[in-house]
């Protein structure tokens, strides 16, 4: 064997022994630029990594929290079950105060309230939650640049549990303290409680449409017949006529009241002017013809003249109520109407009782009862009660001039000048002076009032009233619905002011209502002593009303006694129970003690069918010895309300025929409205929604109209045109503000959208009021984004893209998905510029390609989709790799 044989094979065996530790080495440091890499490079994986928790699958879930509310947040689940949430979205979507550094690796903040500070260092790994310290260890991971926390390690720290439902996808979100989210929602909702109770919405509407003014407009027409007749006995015919509309800016309302039984007075005719815009500083009602007031002399006669106020018509509600209790007949609805504002309403029980709380209101009201028979009757009973509980806000002032004359015989001058003044939240002041030239020696009468409100459940009120008298009420509420009320009423002897009024006035009231599973009810007490110069009155009046299931059971009790001498004594009881037809029998009975037995019986039965209503009942009087039967039926037109009437009592027989509807002109397309109900007073509201090709939110030649599904109306029905797609509105209070809600998926284009969702509309008088709803058509975008790796290429989640219009402003931007999916609907014709955001790709060093799209959308009536924005993301670091 030569020497070069000799090199060679020692080479080869040099060779193999070196090669294994070569190999180990180049493997060695393979890994170590690999981890190297990694480092550098985080969570750059799309869709499985690896990491203390096993491999995790990217989910966006629902998370749920304790007053229904949710919100969508992004979660890591682990083959071991552990779930991971992206803890920056989750801070911000509670709305917790976080603040981020600049590198990106503190958050800090505070829980609840500014003391308890909390801070996550995610580079040292500790969290610091006041005093306490929690350290992370492996339950923090990074994605995509996005830090996910251990569901765990979060209760721990933050108080903050999330309960994992795998089979519905979604989560269960509480917190051992109130959260900022929340928090915020419950002062949000007392707010707008607060400026719904003081008739302000504005706060939650985003068009607000007000009054119209016009030196004449609008026609409404009410209308009403009734005729009665006896057999060979007397027959008579009344006829009820009015007219309303709007006169130099204001409503305007005449009507008589014609009976060919009767000659005509000047009391049949009805007429009045008001204007009202509570916009205004010094002046915001008016009201001209026959007006209502709340005087202290009695007023013999109505009152023809005139009163203004700076106290607006908007139902402003104080702190607490008070209840009237009065009767009707059995069954009928009753609403309560304060300022031409509906707010309550109730159906009185198988006596006729009913009752309301009705809320303190600030300022000047007008009170009236609207009542609606199981028959289909309706009669109004409109009056300004002598409400001593008036309040005002804290430094507020608001005053009421009155003056006229009355239809009397001597026609008496009347005014009344009055102011009141808010002190502070708990105490009003008041005074004035009030004028009738009738009372002699004494017609002007100077006052002062006050009222104290020391809390919600008491309010007290007195009014001295010079050469009249004293009068103070109490009125207390010791449990939620449960009240006391003293009323003290004490007058000058020889006052002429109110001349039917005894000397001294005591009255006491109880209400105390119950409830126990299905069977409800209240009882009532009332005490009334009135002491004359000669005698005194007393009486007591029990009422018991119950309710169980569909029986309603009511009993009551008056006696009534002049000084000492016996009382007279008398008991009602009265049993009704509703069938499933709708219809009801009624049993009543009364008691008469000093006679010692029943004095009078009823039995009756009333049914509705559609719209027809038909009662029959019989009566027995033992008193007068007579018995009496009753019959009724009564049809509703779409424009009248018919009905007829029999009865027979002691061989005589009557009948009764009558019809009333109303009628309302410009409701549109040359359109009458007829109502069966009155118009006078009423106001409506056409809407034309229409597609705004243009967007200037104007209806112009060529834009066509949309006929819409739904419209919600609070406190009316919206009717939808087939015919011409008009929106009709009719029956509403004017003056009143209502609002009105149209709803994007009520459309049946997905690319239509409303400008305006919620409209308040105040109402003017006798007309209807025409309201364009512009209704836009809008573009999407739909597109991908791919992240590069290597020669493959998958979806990348939580890429923000941005929007752009021509001017460079960002109008949008929305998320890609887990798959990449992006998509966003709701841009307006134009030229937009669509690209990932910038500082996102910088921050993770990624490029985008391509950079941008320029696009645009063209006018169109069915909307346009531009497709394919399609964006492909590739890191920029040349070492970064990926593993599987």
């Amino acid at each position: 064997m030569n020497k070069g044989n000799l090199h060679t094979s020692e080479f080869t065996s040099l060779y193999r022994i070196i090669e294994p530790i070569l190999v180990w080495m180049l493997l060695v440091m393979f890994l170590f630029s690999f981890h190297c890499a990694q480092g550098q490079v985080k969570g750059l994986n799309i869709e499985n990594r690896s990491s203390s928790f096993g491999t995790y699958d990217e989910l966006r879930v629902s998370v749920y929290l304790e007053n229904h509310m949710s919100f969508e947040t992004d979660v890591l689940i682990g083959d071991n079950d552990k779930l991971l949430y992206n803890v920056e979205d989750l801070f911000k979507n509670l709305e917790i105060h976080t603040e981020k550094s600049t590198n990106g690796t503190v958050l800090t903040g505070f829980l609840e309230k500014e003391s308890k500070t909390y801070e996550i260092d995610f580079s040292k790994g500790i969290i610091r939650v006041g005093t306490a310290i929690f350290r992370i260890k492996d339950s923090v991971t990074e994605e995509f640049g996005v830090r996910y926390m251990d569901a765990n390690l979060i209760e721990q720290a933050f108080g903050i549990k999330i309960i994992f439902d795998q089979r519905s996808l979604s989560a269960n979100l509480a917190a051992n303290f109130e959260l900022p989210f929340l928090k915020q929602m419950r002062i949000e909702n007392t707010r707008k409680s607060i400026l719904r109770l003081q008739g302000d919405q504005q706060a939650v509407v985003d068009t607000v449409i007000g009054r119209n003014y016009h030196l004449l407009k609008g026609a409404t027409l009410d209308w009403g017949v009734n005729s009665n007749q006896i057999i060979n006995g007397f027959s008579n015919n009344n006829i009820l006529l009015g007219v309303g509309g709007e006169l130099l800016y204001g409503e305007t309302n005449v009507s008589v009241n014609l009976n060919d039984g009767y000659p005509f007075d000047n009391r049949q005719l009805q007429y009045s002017w008001r204007w009202i815009d509570n916009d205004k500083r010094f002046i915001k009602q008016a009201h001209v013809g026959k007006i209502v007031n709340q005087n202290i002399a009695f007023l013999s006669a109505p009152v023809i003249g005139a009163a203004i106020t700076n106290s607006p018509n908007t139902v402003r509600k104080a702190r607490g109520t008070y209840t009237i209790t009065d009767y009707t007949d059995p069954d009928w609805t009753v609403e309560l109407y304060i300022n031409n504002v509906l707010v309550d309403y109730t159906t009185a029980d198988a006596s006729g009782l009913y009752l309301f709380k009705v809320p303190i209101v600030y300022g000047y009201t007008t009170m009236k009862l609207k009542f609606y028979g199981t028959q289909g009757e309706e009669r109004f009973e409109e009056r300004i009660i002598n409400t001593p509980y008036t309040f005002l806000p804290a430094g507020i002032f608001e005053y009421n001039l009155t003056g006229g004359f009355l239809q009397d015989a001597g026609q008496s001058t009347y005014g009344k000048g009055e102011f009141n003044y808010g002190v502070n939240r708990f105490l009003t002041i008041g005074g004035g002076t009030e004028y009738l030239s009738s009372i002699p020696d004494h017609p002007y009468i100077p006052f002062i009032k006050t009222t104290f409100q020391p809390f919600s459940k008491m309010i007290l009120t007195m009014q001295m009233a010079q050469n009249v008298g004293f009068k103070g009420i109490l009125n207390y509420y010791f449990t939620k619905s449960a009240f006391l009320e003293l009323d003290y009423s004490k007058y000058e002897a020889n006052q002429q002011a109110t001349r039917f009024n005894a000397i001294e006035e005591r009255r006491v009231r109880l209400s105390v209502p119950f409830k126990k599973d299905n069977f409800s009810g209240f009882a009532k007490l009332n005490l009334n002593q009135l002491i004359y110069k000669a005698f005194e009155y007393n009486q007591i009046d029990m009422a018991c009303s119950a309710f169980y299931g569909k029986w309603n059971m009511s009993t009551s009790t008056i006696l009534n006694w002049i000084d000492n001498r016996s009382p007279f004594i008398t008991s009602m009881l009265a049993l009704a129970y509703r069938i499933h037809s709708g219809g009801v029998f009624r049993q009543t009975a009364e008691y008469n003690k000093n006679l010692n037995g029943i004095s009078r019986y009823r039995s009756e039965f009333e049914k509705r069918f559609a719209n027809t209503y038909f009662s029959i009942s019989y009566e027995k009087n033992v008193i007068a010895q007579t018995d009496n039967v009753f019959m009724s039926l009564k049809y509703d037109l779409p424009y009248a309300r018919t009905g007829m009437s029999a009865f027979y009592s002691n061989k005589t027989v009557g009948f009764s025929q009558n019809a009333q509807g109303s009628v309302a002109l410009g409701a549109g397309n040359k359109e009458i409205h007829y109502s069966n109900g009155s118009s006078l007073g009423k106001g409506g509201i056409l809407f034309y929604p229409f597609l705004d090709l243009n967007q200037n939110g104007k209806r112009d030649k060529g834009e066509k109209m949309i006929l819409l599904n739904t419209v919600k109306v609070s406190g009316s029905t919206a009717y939808v045109s087939k015919k011409d797609s008009i929106v009709r509105v009719s029956d509403l209070n004017a003056f009143v503000d209502y609002h009105v809600q149209f709803v994007n998926t009520d459309l049946d284009n997905i690319s239509w959208r409303f400008k305006h969702n919620n409209y308040q509309i105040q109402i003017d008088p006798n007309q209807y009021k025409k309201v364009d709803v512009p209704i836009e058509c809008v573009g999407e975008i739909t597109g991908m984004v791919y992240f590069h790796k290597k020669d493959e290429k998958k979806g990348l989640g939580r890429v923000s893209i941005h929007i752009y219009d021509e001017k460079g402003k960002k109008v949008a931007e929305t998320l890609s998905e887990s798959d990449g999916y992006y998509s966003y609907l709701g841009l307006k014709p134009g030229k937009y510029l669509v690209r990932p955001d910038d500082e996102q790709l910088q921050k993770l060093k990624f490029q985008s390609s391509p950079v941008k799209y320029e696009i645009g959308f063209k006018v169109t009536e069915e909307g346009e989709i531009v497709e394919g924005l399609d964006f492909n993301i590739r890191s920029i670091e040349p070492f970064a790799v990926l593993d599987e």
